[in-house]
């Protein structure tokens, strides 16, 4: 056996033999000394950020205010999340923002892993599978990203695991309840979809073996009451601080609306069909060295439906993975509204099933997967060479040589080991991507500061605020500005009239918008000057004022 086999399976040897503590140190290499590496972005961080600062200084820890008014459209468990970490942890935000995303993965990956042996996976296939997770590109970069969706994801995963459990024939009610009570906590964090991910998993595994009427018992409803319980304690605490409107805006506007016919996020049924596979790159590749031609012998799927009933616990477990995997992706596609982050839950059930058939594949199949990744990495490292050239950004972006250069050495690696263990190839990948994201988070990224993140306008319309003028956006997503303005703007959503009209009554104000709006408006007042301009995430935004030229910062000129 060839001298680097046998360190990697050292290696391994000593990862498995403590896995929590190894999934530990790989979310730790791959966020250590990148918690305060850059500012925070469009949209939904800075917006999260200011709803966080109001529940800290406004109270507002029952129902979430954002740019100073309610902000029911997310419950509050993340942000309490972050409160502890401030309390605990010598961290301030925004550095706090991001130590609880890459905690929320890691609760994910330890799901990930404890989903793999709810399903009778042995212990390697389970680790495998969480370091499948690892190992993904998409996974890897919002582990960087502030969002509650790592923490909900993980709370789906966890229950689902639970469920698994709970409703084997000789099972108490114990894992059960917990399933239903982890399904309910992850309602808190964001949403209905907190349980419809499990329990469509459950009601459709039991439905595949034949089993519905066991969804129908003592034991779903006593779940189910245990569910309702757990949410059901912040909607009465917000019912009681907001009224009645609040279950009109929750239950309606938020919860049908947004599934049925959503404003924004908008897309058709097949968008998942190409999302999915983008975001689960590398391991898309996979099916490189899956065996696809079973697929279209007779043999398999009667071999298949045989099976529905079988009493052996690994096969009921990968058909949980299949079913899970399956009923998710349809019900994300069935939703008007449609997010890339919202295939977290996939991950874990589609990672166990890689894992455990990587670690039996055969060394051809082993070979050509290693080949297709290592293809892969080499192509987009070279891509990354001419990434200026392409890009759609109108800043220069840093990084990408030597970002690009460890994408060249990952695939170099994988042709190198292309012969070894699934095992090897596994943690090959796993070290590639922690030698990326250590790469990209701290030379790329910050460079994309100026676009990506309104903090430069937002400061300088708090310097105008802070002189006297009157903060004003218009038509802009709520709450982009205010974290970093430090006051609250009113935000008039598509009236030109109301700015006018403030602008008529206050002889000091300062206006942002988006600049085609500012070309579009054809009777906008002659004193009203652009004094910034910046580029954030897809379009230019402007900055106006309207009061005297010589409240303008030092570095600022007039653009007209």
């Amino acid at each position: 056996m060839p001298l680097e086999k046998t360190i990697w399976e050292r290696i391994w040897e000593r990862l498995a033999a403590h896995p929590l503590l190894a999934l530990a140190g790989t979310v730790s290499m791959q966020t250590a000394f990148l918690l305060d590496e850059r500012a925070l972005w469009f949209s939904d961080e800075v917006r999260y950020a200011n709803a966080y600062e109001n529940m800290h200084r406004a109270g507002t820890w029952v129902v979430l205010s954002l740019n100073g008014m309610p902000y029911p459209d997310k419950p509050p468990i993340y942000f309490w999340f972050l409160a502890l970490l401030d309390k605990i942890t010598p961290l301030t935000p925004p550095d706090v923002f991001f130590l609880g995303a890459a905690l929320s993965g890691l609760f994910f990956l330890w799901a990930t892993y404890g989903l793999g042996r709810a399903a009778r996976l042995s212990r390697d296939a389970s680790l495998a599978g969480a370091l499948v997770v690892a190992s993904c590109l998409f996974f890897a970069g919002i582990l960087h990203y502030s969002r509650m969706d790592l923490l909900f994801g993980a709370l789906i995963v966890a229950s689902q695991a639970c469920l698994l459990r709970g409703y084997d024939e000789d099972a108490g009610k114990g894992p059960a309840l917990a399933g239903f009570a982890l399904a309910g906590l992850a309602i808190l964090v964001k949403g209905p979809l907190g349980l419809l991910f499990p329990l469509l998993s459950l009601a459709a595994y039991l439905g595949w073996r034949g089993e519905l009427r066991r969804l129908f018992s003592r034991r779903t409803l006593a779940g189910l009451g245990c569910a309702a319980l757990v949410a059901s304690a912040w909607i009465l605490a917000a019912l009681v601080v907001e009224g009645p409107n609040f279950l009109h805006t929750v239950f309606v506007e938020q919860i049908f609306q947004r599934a049925t016919n959503t404003f924004h996020h908008k897309e058709g049924p097949l968008y998942y069909f190409a999302v999915l596979p983008a975001t689960w790159l590398p391991w898309t590749l996979f099916m490189a060295a899956a065996p696809l031609g079973l697929l279209f012998k007779k043999n398999f799927w009667q071999e298949v439906l045989a099976g529905r009933r079988t009493t052996e616990p690994r096969e009921q477990g990968r058909a949980w993975l299949w079913i899970s995997t399956l009923s998710s992706f349809l019900l994300l596609s069935s939703l008007s509204g449609k997010v890339v982050i919202y295939v977290l839950p996939l991950f874990a059930p589609m990672a166990l099933l890689t894992a455990e058939s990587l670690l039996r594949l055969e060394q051809k199949q082993r070979t050509r997967f290693a080949w297709a990744a290592a293809g892969f990495f080499a192509l987009l490292g070279c891509a990354l060479f001419l990434g200026n050239t392409f890009s759609p950004f109108p800043v220069h972006i840093a990084g990408l040589i030597p970002t690009g250069l460890v994408l060249l050495a990952m695939a170099a690696l994988l042709v190198l080991l292309r012969h070894a263990q699934g095992r090897t190839l596994l943690l090959c990948l796993v070290l590639g991507t922690t030698l990326w994201i250590q790469t990209a988070a701290r030379l790329t990224v910050p460079s994309l500061d100026p676009v990506m993140s309104p903090k430069e306008q937002g400061q300088l319309l708090g310097q105008y605020a802070h002189k006297g003028y009157l903060p004003v956006a218009y038509d802009i997503y709520s709450g982009i500005y205010t974290y970093y303005a430090g006051v609250n703007l009113i935000e008039i959503p598509k009236h030109y009239e109301e700015v006018n009209a403030l602008l008529a009554e206050h002889p000091k104000v300062a206006v942002v918008m988006k600049k085609k709006h500012w070309d579009r408006w054809t009777d906008r007042p002659a004193g009203l000057v652009v004094v910034h301009e910046q580029y954030i995430a897809d379009q230019p935004y402007i900055l106006a004022i309207q009061g005297p030229t010589q409240d303008l910062p030092d570095n600022i000129t007039p653009t007209e």
